[in-house]
């Protein structure tokens, strides 16, 4: 009588492995007939009237987490989501309502669900913000103190803005929190010494705003000054009172301007008290920045 070995099976590679891929494929089946529990993320969506008119700060989840109870095939279909019904719920009040209890979820979601059992939801409560949209006008300035000039060089014109106002749109309590006006930020514009037109680009107040425009222009033109010193004749009568002196007046003007015969610079004395106050007259390209001396005494 032949006796076979038992190790030979083991000694074929092959074989043993055909014998564990049919045991697991048995093993397998035979649970997926069995029922048991399992958590899942479901899909569900949240709906309610006048979207376009609403705006979510924070939205509702496009999904839960509950435990059903079915079988392995059922747990399998349900799992990898296949053929499932969405759950839909309708809130009512949305601009009202802060959250929504996951019990009051239980019989829409058992509804959705299909050859399964509903065990439990395992999400709390689901808080949610959905306001009402509104919009606000900001006026647009130039917070000039950031802008930095070169030395010699001063701005000649107006600052103009491609738009002199920014519309924004959002939720109600965060646009009701918002300044009525809007300043650009110019902290890199440092010595400057040409003109200047650059766009700015709004900065994003909060994400749940839409704002327009996204950029702004901003221009304006600068000009180099020269200093210039000359000294100009003063003289005074009134009664036993004579004035015949002169003044040095510091002055700029625009590189390259000169000043014609007729621009000629001249001196008035406007009385104060019993004081003389020089006063320079002549164009307007030149700007006085020092008179000395700056009073005469009126000693009568």
């Amino acid at each position: 009588m032949r006796i076979n070995n038992p190790f030979k099976l083991i000694s074929q590679p092959k074989i043993l492995l055909y014998c564990f891929f049919v045991g697991s494929l048995i093993w397998f089946f035979n649970e997926l007939n069995n029922r048991s529990n399992a958590s899942m993320l479901y899909p569900i969506n949240f709906n309610y009237d006048n979207k376009e008119e609403l705006i979510e700060v924070i939205p509702p989840p496009n999904s839960i987490e509950i435990s059903i109870n079915g079988t392995g095939w059922n747990l399998l279909r349900n799992l990898l989501k296949l053929n499932i019904t969405e759950v839909e719920y309708n809130i009512n009040k949305p601009s009202q309502t802060k959250f929504i209890l996951s019990n009051s979820l239980l019989p829409y979601i058992a509804q959705s669900l299909e050859n399964v059992n509903l065990n439990f939801v395992v999400t709390d409560s689901i808080f949610i913000n959905i306001e009402k949209k509104i919009n606000k006008e900001l006026k647009v300035l130039v917070d000039t103190s950031k802008i930095s000039i070169a030395d010699n060089f001063q701005i000649v014109s107006d600052f103009a803005l491609s738009h002199d106002k920014i519309y924004v749109e959002g939720p109600q309590s965060i646009i009701n929190s918002l300044p009525n006006t809007y300043f650009i930020n110019t902290s890199e514009t440092s010595n400057l010494s040409s003109d200047f037109n650059e766009d700015f680009t709004v900065e994003i107040i909060h994400q749940n705003l839409s704002i327009n425009p996204e950029k702004i222009n901003l221009s304006f033109n600068i000009e180099e000054f020269v200093q210039e010193e000359i000294i100009l004749k003063v003289d005074f009568y009134e009664e036993n009172f004579l004035l015949d002196t002169s003044v040095v007046v510091l002055y700029k003007i625009k590189k390259g301007v000169e000043i014609s015969p007729n621009d000629s610079l001249y001196v008035t004395l406007r009385k104060e008290e019993d004081y003389l106050i020089p006063e320079v007259n002549g164009p307007d390209e030149i700007q006085v920045l020092n008179i000395s001396p700056n009073s005469f005494i009126l000693d009568k």
